[in-house]
């Protein structure tokens, strides 16, 4: 099993990236000598020794190489997922458009039309024949009668609560026309009303949309500096162990410094007895 392939993994930074399978990095270590990192799997065989870096051909033993970042697989799947619609099987490379998609655009999922509890008998439509829908003769017709039978509500109950009048007036009556300007009256009072609700949505789509971003870029930033203090971290532990080595090799240094200063040259033979109350 190599490294992860992903559509969008030219976007990531190529310390991300592993050298020998070209893919994003699964299970990563890295190595203390040169710092260079691969995928647990892309490693040579579990019995040989010495390994070599792919990216500098640095020759290091096996032990070597620290088995870091152990929830990096989760880390991918939980803050860079590919997320595939259900309904219509489009992949995206972000949550927040997977999110947008499912509410604005996706083909595949059925809204209800807002006069379903009226007279529209389509209760059940698509996000893309909703506009088509509702600029449908019959759907406008709905929405007229649905305008109509408030106002005759609305003309019943002011009826029977007015006092009866008797007036003498030489103007014609028309309830047609009357019953026309009440109902353009309403109609604009409503078109208003709906202009302001949608206007409202928009913006409170707008505001939740940038919440989300911005606690998205920081969590985003969190995790960032979390990686960066486990990589200065995983250094500081290489440059501990490489100073481990570095003090061996003093002392093994000294110790042969101090063996030469005991040869002589004038036929005089010196012994080193070390241990001695061991070998006495």
């Amino acid at each position: 099993m190599n490294g992860i392939d992903a559509k969008d993994k030219q976007m990531f930074d190529q310390k991300y990236i592993c050298p020998v399978c070209a893919l994003i990095l699964r299970d990563p270590v890295q190595f203390i000598r040169c710092g260079h990192r691969q995928c647990q799997t892309c490693l040579p065989n579990e019995h040989q020794r010495e390994i070599t870096c792919a990216q500098c051909q640095t020759k290091m033993l096996k032990t070597e190489a620290l088995y870091l970042f152990d929830n990096y697989q989760n880390h991918l799947a939980e803050y860079h997922p590919n997320p595939i619609c259900d309904h219509c099987g489009k992949q995206f490379n972000s949550t927040n458009k997977f999110n947008e998609h499912r509410l604005v655009d996706c083909p595949g999922i059925s809204v209800e039309c807002l006069s379903h509890d009226y007279a529209c008998n389509e209760h059940v439509i698509t996000h893309v024949e909703i506009e088509e829908h509702s600029m449908a003769e019959q759907d406008q017709q709905t929405f007229s009668n649905d305008v109509r039978r408030i106002s005759l509500c609305e003309n019943e109950r002011q009826t029977n609560t007015d006092f009866p009048l008797t007036t003498t007036t030489t103007e014609s009556y028309d309830p047609d026309t009357i019953q026309f300007e009440e109902l353009r009256d309403i109609i604009n009072v409503l078109t208003g009303g709906i202009e302001a609700l949608a206007n409202d949505a928009q913006r409170l789509s707008n505001e939740s949309l940038q919440a989300h971003i911005i606690r998205q870029a920081g969590t985003e930033q969190l995790l960032t500096l979390k990686n960066s203090v486990e990589e200065s971290d995983a250094v500081l532990e290489g440059i501990s162990f490489n100073l481990d080595i570095l003090r061996q090799d003093f002392t093994s240094l000294q110790e042969k410094v101090n063996d030469f200063q005991c040869v002589s040259y004038d036929g005089t033979f010196l012994w080193k007895i070390t241990n001695v109350k061991g070998k006495m």
